[in-house]
């Protein structure tokens, strides 16, 4: 984390030597994170372990993805490049590649109040401000922590972490812009960008809009910066139109992307996620299906993945494949719906992140202010208003809480490198102190939550966060049962296709066949009443399984030949003999 100090602009001997003392404890802080936090992954995560892989075997064209986008899954292969797991031993790799983005993201933070402290040391001269350097590193740290804390924890194997540093970088870089314009700074802007659409599809509405805000802005008022701008895009377009142009040969028609296609389906539309072609539950949307699962047995439902079997879980490996022919339709109503129901979960995600904003109001209380004139605070406005158009891009369809976290440090620190100290000389002391403090106790907090889970680990014989007492004997049990490295298996029930199917990764097997629970029904409880077992199994063998694993709550009676997992809600129905 030493880099993170060489951006600490403005603040004394005493504060750089406390920040790289913060800094150092936060380092090792990722470490155990990386090393202690829980089992949290989902189809999401598989879909990007399974790219990774592709990846490493060269197959480049299972690596092009119409709904995940591949830089993450990049970081995740170089990991697994470095270290050679196991495929027992993976998950703790992917967590340490977490936390080799956790460190380029404080990096990143670092670099993006120093471009703060710069715009405000010459658009602002001569204002008394209330967050001094130091106030505003410490602030932005804590903030930073919390979001690691909670949504973008280290366990979570998805991208959400990757794209906010890219994110972060461009922000710092647009900062600096309004600074100065040296022309190094354009490319830059352009690479995080680039990147940064490299890592989701969805980066790629606000890095145009923002691309194009700026050239309008030097057409209109400063032609100088238009030479920098156009180089800004022509990096941009240099990294994503090869995979523009890949995605769009693989679909055969122009796209940046099907997830906002397939999102507005879903979210809108109300069109069901899952095997909605046979269900006929379109929602307000229209379908022309170009391919889909194939339907083996009528009742139960019984799909085939071996049209396209790609992935661990081919349905949710690439979700745009299946889905091709969907076509999405306005609907109003579809979006007040959502817009009520997005507005509820932004203020949900406010008033669960206090601590921020009680430090805020408390200095509001205490005399600080807001710029006098919309001119004085015109500079800062450019980044609030770009996290602003963050949120407002996700609102009408679809809100989580690791979709905002980054767009509401972007309207957060802006606000409080702008604050005025008003009437109370002693405010920016007072400030500082608050800061530092919120960063510590933050921080403290966090390393007990490590050391009492490293207790509970110790004391239960759990190997590591990166281990789940469910999944792994599971895929233990599959190998047990004989079935081989590169076999098919089937997949019974929701929680063992939908949730979490990388037992199925661990045992090295992919999933060609799942039988289908109505209404979410308990798997054991649904097999006993079926009448027609024998032609259930005899479709199941013929599409080449060997296995069919289920998760139920119901662990008392286990049917006839089922094998239940001892100490685990899983069942296996071993086929191969």
């Amino acid at each position: 984390m030493q880099r993170v100090t060489n951006a600490l602009a403005g603040t004394g001997t005493w504060a750089r030597r406390l920040l790289i003392a913060y800094s150092a404890i936060l380092f090792f802080n990722g470490i155990g994170l990386a090393k202690y936090d829980i089992y949290q992954l989902d189809g999401d995560a598989l879909a990007f372990m399974d790219i990774a892989s592709a990846m490493l075997r060269h197959d480049w064209a299972m690596a092009i993805n119409g709904y995940w986008n591949p830089l993450y899954s990049v970081v995740l292969a170089a990991g697994l490049q470095l270290a050679h797991p196991t495929r027992v031993h993976e998950l703790q790799v992917f967590y340490y590649c977490n936390f080799f983005i956790y460190c380029c993201s404080f990096a990143a933070c670092a670099y993006l109040i120093s471009g703060l402290l710069q715009l405000r040391a010459k658009k602002d001269p001569d204002a008394t401000h209330a967050f001094s350097a130091t106030a505003l590193y410490f602030f932005s740290f804590a903030t930073l922590l919390v979001s690691f804390l909670r949504e973008l924890s280290l366990g979570k194997v998805r991208s959400d972490a990757l794209m906010m540093t890219l994110f972060f970088v461009a922000a710092g870089t647009l900062l600096r812009i309004q600074v100065e314009r040296r022309v190094w700074l354009f490319p830059l802007l352009g690479l995080s960008l680039g990147l940064a659409y490299l890592t989701k599809s969805y980066a790629m509405i606000p890095s145009v809009l923002l691309l194009g805000a700026l050239g309008l802005y030097a057409v209109l008022r400063e032609r100088r910066m238009l030479a920098g701008v156009i180089l800004a895009g022509l990096v941009y377009a240099a990294l994503a139109g090869p995979y523009v142009y890949g995605i769009s040969k693989q679909r055969g028609y122009l796209t940046t992307g099907e997830s906002a296609r397939m999102n507005y389906a879903f979210f809108v539309d109300g069109t069901a996620r899952w095997h909605e072609w046979r269900t006929g539950d379109l929602g307000h949307a229209s379908a022309n299906w170009a391919h889909h699962e194939e339907l083996l047995l009528n009742s139960p439902a019984i799909y085939s993945y071996r049209d396209h079997q790609v992935g661990t879980y081919p349905l949710w490996f690439d979700p745009s494949y299946w889905t091709q022919g969907l076509k999405p339709k306005i609907y109003l109503m579809g979006h007040v719906h959502r817009l009520i129901r997005t507005t509820e979960l932004l203020t949900r995600f406010l008033l669960e992140r206090p601590e921020p904003l009680v430090v805020l109001l408390l200095f509001f209380l205490l005399g600080a202010r807001l710029p006098a004139s919309w001119r004085e605070a015109l500079p800062y406005l450019v980044l609030i208003g770009w996290g602003a158009l963050l949120v407002a891009i996700y609102m009408p369809i679809d809100l989580q809480d690791r979709y905002v976290q980054f767009a509401f440090m972007f309207v957060l620190f802006p606000l409080t490198a702008m604050l005025r100290t008003g009437r109370s000389a002693a405010l920016p002391a007072g400030v500082e102190v608050a800061c530092i403090a919120l960063a510590f106790v933050l921080l403290g907090q966090s390393l007990r939550d490590i050391a009492q889970t490293r207790r509970i680990d110790n004391v239960t014989a759990q190997p590591g966060g990166a281990y789940s007492k469910q999944i792994y004997p599971a895929a233990a049990a599959l190998r047990a049962l004989g079935t081989s490295p590169g076999s098919y298996v089937a997949c019974f029930g929701d929680q063992a296709c939908y949730v979490d199917q990388y037992w199925a990764r661990l045992a090295d097997t992919a999933i060609d066949t799942e039988i289908e629970v109505p209404d979410d029904g308990d798997p054991m409880t649904f097999w006993n009443s079926l009448t027609n077992k024998e032609q259930v199994l005899a479709t199941v063998r013929r599409n080449g399984a060997k296995a069919i694993v289920a998760e139920s709550a119901t662990t008392t009676d286990t049917p006839a030949g089922w094998e239940h997992v001892p100490g685990t809600v899983f069942f296996v129905y071993p086929l191969n003999q």
